[in-house]
Order: C-alpha cells, then structure tokens, then sequence
C-alpha cells in the first residue's frame, strides 16, 4: 500500500523496485514448482459431440421479442482522506427488441435510425448499497444495512406491477428452503452469530427472531450479507448482489408472462448475459429457478403452448476461452455438446470427476458451445430438464433446442465480436463508464453523504 504525498497523490515506487523478485532464487524455485490448468486443445474432439443443427429440427421462427437483461457494478470512495469510506451502485438493464423491426433494417441501404429507437423498449434497475465504513441510520453495521436494504430493493422494485419480493417468495417455494405456507426458513439467525436461533420460518413481511429478538426480512436466506465487509471492499459481494438482480429480473418476466399473457411467451426470447446459473452462498437458489421453470414448461405443454427461448450467452471464463481455442473444428450451424467426461478432461482440469455432473449445486442450464449461421462462436446454457436419461448433455433431450439457435442465428452483431445484438444492447445501457461513471457517482456520493449518514 503506498504512502500519501503531502500534494494528496501516491508514492510512486522505484522504477527498478521489481529486481529483487526476479532476482531472488527461493521465488524461482517456488515458480518452477507451480504448473497452470490450461484448457487442453491439442485433443481429437469425437464426432459425435458436434451436431448440425439442421439435424435437430426446423426453428418456428415463432420469436418475435427479445428480452435480454444485463448488470454492472460500481463501487466509488465517497472521501479522499478516508478511501475505505465506500458506497457501492449497481445498474441492471432489460431490453426488449421487436424483433422484425429491428432486421428488417439490415435488409436496407441505410439505417433509420428512428426506427431503430422506435423497436428498442428499456427499463433500467438502478440501485445503492452502503459500503465499507457506511451503514444506514437506523442499522448498527454494513452488513445489517445490507440485509435492510436488499429486502427494501425486492420490496419496491416491481416488473410489470408485481414485487421482485412477490417473485421471490413464488421462487422459494421450488427450492431447498422451501416451507410450509408462504414463508422462507433461516437455517439460522442472520444478525448474530452467537444467537442460538435456528431453523426460523420468516413470512415475506419478515418477523422478529424468536431467540434475540432481532428482525429478520425474507430475503436473508439469500446469504448476500455473509461476504461483506464493514472495512474493506466490497465488490464480490457488489457482484453477487448484481447477479441475483439479474436472475430476479429474468424470473420477474417469466413470471408474470406465465400468468397473465402464457400464449404470448412462445413469441418472446430471454436472453441473459452470463450463464443459467447461481454461484456462492445463494447457489440453493438455482434450484429454486429450475423448479419454477420446470413448473413452468410443464403447465404449457398441458396448454399445448410452445417454451420460451430462455438462453444464457458467456462472454469469458474458462468456457468461452476453450470454445475460442477450438474454433476452427467447429462448422458454422454447428452445435457442440459438453458431456462432463469432456468438461472435465479439457476444460475444468483443475477439478477431479466425480459421481456428481458438472454444476448440478449451482446450474440451472445445461452447456453447450455454438456457432452461428453468421460464424459467431457462443457458449450457452438453456433450461436444464430432468429426463432421467444417462447423457443429459445430449441435444436430443431439448425440444426447445432448434428454436434456441435460429434465434441466435438472427440476432449476431458485427459490433463486437461473438456478440449478439440483445446482449450488446442491454450491455450498453446497463454499464456504467469507468472515469466519468466513477467521478459522477463519487461526487453525488459526496454530495448526498453526511457525517454522520446519508443526509436528509
């Protein structure tokens, strides 16, 4: 950590300070001593594992919408002499696109760029959480101001009428928290760790624990409160709080289409940026998201009703980086299925296989990598569904499989490369810009922060 300058700015450290660790024999031996997990690509890929996907069925061309959803994080120093002194914003995004009229100006000499305005519908999810050395008037720590605050975001933010909370508390019922009656169980208290409370059923509204007495909201069995810290920073528990948001968010539109509009979700498309999955300690949740759409798909199917496309496109990690290596083996409208026998030996070798299939704590998706009509190499999840066959991987289980792929066949984007057009656009209004963004947000934080909290 550099020393402060009396002119305010940081030590600069010697242009030569790096020589004595590449010098030093005990850091090269200690070197010499690791080895990296790299994705195997020098391999034989079996036939068999990449399909056409004309060989999986004819898409409807039923999809008309496109809803696509996207998040992004800041946390800004909210003082210069205090720099642990932070507050963090999330912005998450959902896109929805007329489809036909948004392609049918690539068919013309030039875009009209009012129509292109006119078939872009977006709503935006702004959000603050207190930070390190921050919390809220009426909480004692940071982590209690989250708790209070997170309940409050489900409470007030609504889609289409209805409550993230109200979505929420639909979820639950579907997963490993699930308890009788409209409640969420607490495995144990969330205020103190030293309260004996434990296995405490906490209705939507929440409710007093009923050892220590402290309220308790419905959204701690989430657990996004465990991973922050009152001194330092806090953007993994930022990033997971985003996540959640843009889980919610996805889930909130479902929801609501499967109630009031279930004729109308065939002709929509959900596209999220990032896998169908849920990771760290809200990764119960995933099973809570798959029962609901399996819930889902089974109620229209006994309305003779099509699925949704519900996808999930990564633009990095260990997944995204492999399907890059192996480009060049895969024929565009080609389809590849990822068996955990071949996730395991050529992409995530850093884990041993088990008797247990890759992500089945924390996927609700099942893998595959694509490349489109248009030569965009994506990795997808969609919809896992339970067969109870012995090759879950395999593209024949997914009906909703051929839809899926003409879609993304339509949407790709010359912009940025392996994107498509929904996720570009979601990203670019869900984003906010590193300098300026974090100079705003940090001038407003300035602004709107007392000494003793948020000012009236």
């Amino acid at each position: 950590m550099p020393y402060k300058k009396s002119s305010g700015r940081f030590e600069y450290a010697r242009s030569i300070g790096h020589v004595p660790i590449v010098q030093n024999e005990m850091v090269r031996d200690r070197l010499r001593n690791f080895r990296t997990y790299s994705s195997q690509t020098d391999h034989l890929i079996d036939s068999d594992l990449i399909i056409s996907a004309d060989m999986l069925g004819i898409a409807s061309q039923n999809v008309r919408w496109v809803a696509s959803f996207d998040g992004s994080p800041q946390e800004v120093a909210t003082d210069e002499s205090y720099p642990s002194t932070r507050i963090g914003y999330i912005q998450v995004a959902g896109v929805l696109v007329q489809l036909d009229q948004m392609l049918q100006q690539g068919q013309m000499e030039l875009v009209d760029p009012a129509v292109i305005r006119n078939a872009i519908e977006v709503s935006l999810h702004s959000m603050v959480l207190p930070s390190s050395n921050v919390c809220r008037m009426d909480m004692p720590t940071v982590r209690d101001s989250w708790r209070a605050e997170i309940y409050e975001i489900f409470r007030d933010y609504t889609v289409e009428g209805t409550s993230l909370l109200q979505v929420y508390m639909h979820l639950v019922k579907y997963g490993a928290n699930r308890t009788a009656g409209n409640k969420v169980l607490l495995s144990r208290c969330s205020v103190s760790p030293h309260c004996s409370g434990r296995d405490i059923d906490v209705p939507m509204a929440g409710c007093a624990c009923p050892s220590c007495g402290e309220w308790l909201f419905s959204t701690d069995a989430l657990r996004l409160h465990e991973e922050v810290s009152e001194e330092n920073e806090n953007a993994t528990a930022l990033g997971r709080f985003m996540s959640v948001i843009e889980h919610m968010t996805l889930m909130a539109y479902l929801y609501y289409l499967s109630q009031r509009q279930p004729r109308i979700l065939g002709t929509v498309g959900f596209i999220l940026d990032g896998p169908l999955a849920v990771f760290g300690p809200q990764s119960w949740f995933h099973t809570a998201i798959l029962g609901f759409l399996k819930d889902m798909r089974e109620n229209l199917l006994r309305q003779h009703l099509r699925m949704p496309v519900i996808v999930g496109i990564e633009k990095g990690g260990l997944f995204a980086e492999h399907a890059q290596t192996i480009a060049d083996r895969i024929p565009r409208r080609h389809l590849m299925m990822l068996p955990d026998e071949y996730i395991y030996q050529h992409i995530v070798t850093f884990r041993s296989s088990s008797n247990t299939s890759f992500g089945r704590d924390t996927y609700y998706g099942q893998k595959f990598i694509y490349k489109t009509s248009q030569g965009k190499l994506l990795t997808i999840t969609i919809p896992k569904i339970s067969t109870g066959a012995l090759d879950p991987y395999h593209a024949r289980h997914y009906s909703f499989l051929p839809d899926t792929l003409g879609l993304l066949d339509r949407v790709g984007t010359s912009l940025y490369e392996n994107a498509v057009i929904p996720i570009a656009l979601a990203h670019s209004y869900a984003s906010i810009p590193l300098r300026t963004g974090s100079k705003v947000l940090t001038l407003l934080s300035r602004e709107l922060l007392g000494q003793n909290g948020i000012a009236a």
